[in-house]
Parts: C-alpha cells; sequence; structure tokens
C-alpha cells in the first residue's frame, strides 16, 4: 500500500482549504518537477517524514541514484479516482548481494522530491546474489503498485 509523503499532504490540504496569503483563498499546489519520475528502492523502511536508505547499484537492472527511471512508458491516468499503477512496464534488477534487502519503495521526482512511498508485503525481501527482483508493471490494478487516495 502506497502513502502519501507529509510535504505533500501539506501541499494538498493547503491547495484545497481556505489558507493562503488573502483570507478566504487556497494556497497555490506545488506541482512535482517536471521530469521523468522514479521509483527508488530502500533497504530500510521509508516514513511519512523520511525515505529509506537506497540499495546499492545492482549487477544490472538498478542504479543507485538513479533508481528505476519510469520514461518508457506513462501509467494510465486516473479517472474518476481511480487507481493509478506504477510502473507501467515491468521493472526488475539482478541482486549483487548476499542477499540484497528490499524493503520498502520511493516515487519520487525528477529532482529526487517525494511523492508517494511504501513498504513491500512481507519486506524485507531477501533477493540472494544472482538472483531477480522484479515490480510487474500494468494499468491501475494490475501493476505490482497501485496508488490511490482512498
Amino acid at each position: 500500500m502506497a502513502a502519501i509523503d507529509n510535504t505533500q499532504i501539506s501541499n494538498i490540504l493547503n491547495a484545497l482549504t481556505p489558507t493562503g496569503g488573502t483570507a478566504g483563498f487556497p494556497s497555490a499546489f506545488t506541482a512535482m518537477a517536471a521530469g521523468i519520475m522514479k521509483l527508488r528502492l530502500n533497504s530500510t523502511l521509508s516514513t511519512a517524514s523520511a525515505a529509506g536508505t537506497e540499495l546499492a547499484t545492482q549487477t544490472s537492472g538498478y542504479t543507485n541514484g538513479t533508481g528505476w527511471a519510469l520514461g518508457t512508458t506513462s501509467s494510465t491516468a486516473s479517472s474518476a479516482g481511480s487507481t493509478v499503477g506504477v510502473p507501467f512496464i515491468t521493472q526488475s534488477f539482478v541482486s549483487n548481494g548476499s542477499p540484497t534487502a528490499v524493503v520498502s519503495f520511493d516515487l519520487e521526482s525528477s529532482a529526487s522530491v517525494r511523492g508517494f512511498w511504501g513498504p513491500f508485503n512481507g519486506q524485507p525481501v531477501n533477493v540472494a546474489s544472482g538472483n531477480t527482483f522484479q515490480v510487474v508493471g500494468g494499468s491501475g490494478a494490475a501493476a505490482g503498485i497501485q496508488i490511490s487516495l482512498t
């Protein structure tokens, strides 16, 4: 289950309530940086206020600092409050560790600003050296990570 970063919670609440500089007006919503978003994988648990510790660069498929860039194909946009599936294209890496522990993820902007975060079910997921860790891509509920505001 994905959760919203505390900074984004305040951003949403302030843009939807009369908190602006002019009495009775909402504050401006600050959009994420216009650039390719990424999934950052962590070896420790992310929280609402802080990201976990990012995985080291793996044998193939994951680079520390870059994560999984999501620029190949956009996720299907939400309509009438529907779930957004992330990633749209299946992502995977081959472990270089013994084992590599995957605990949580952060969905970040190109400027590394977090939007959503969440733990993986059954975490830590221990991936033995040479084995593959994968998050299934798809639209909405078919994706490995589903993000909604319900």
